[in-house]
């Protein structure tokens, strides 16, 4: 294979890779029925499940009726076409940069990347 097929065919891949990897945090399942998530899916969202308890996110949200009043209730967060994953973790890793007003802190550097990744496609889940 020559060397210009070998860069393209890597270009491919990687191109495949990204989508494979999008859709995954997108919370994206096969098929059409709006069935369960993939298992990919599913425990992406698990994970960011526990880096929201971990966090002590409930000290000043509430999710389904448990957990603090001082921040926004976020039982239905994921209802906002708006607050896709990365949005939400963006919102997470910086809030001001979204509500310059925000009390909220930033999780920058306290929160790492996939984990904030995580976070967002588990709040994007809440629905």
């Amino acid at each position: 294979m020559s060397l210009a097929n070998q860069n393209e065919r890597g270009r491919m891949l990687t191109g495949l890779a990204l989508v494979v990897a999008l859709g995954l945090a997108a919370g994206c399942n096969k098929g059409s029925g709006g069935g369960a998530a993939a298992p990919a899916g599913a425990q992406l969202i698990a994970t960011g499940q526990t880096v929201f308890t971990a966090n002590n996110c409930t000290r000043c949200h509430s999710v389904g009726g448990q957990g603090g009043r001082m921040g926004p209730d976020l039982t239905h967060v994921g209802a906002d076409p708006s607050h896709t994953p990365q949005w939400l973790a963006d919102h997470v890793r910086n809030p001001k940069a979204h509500n310059p007003g925000s009390r909220m802190p930033g999780f920058q550097g306290r929160i790492t990347d996939p984990d904030l990744n995580a976070l967002g496609v588990y709040l994007a889940s809440l629905k």
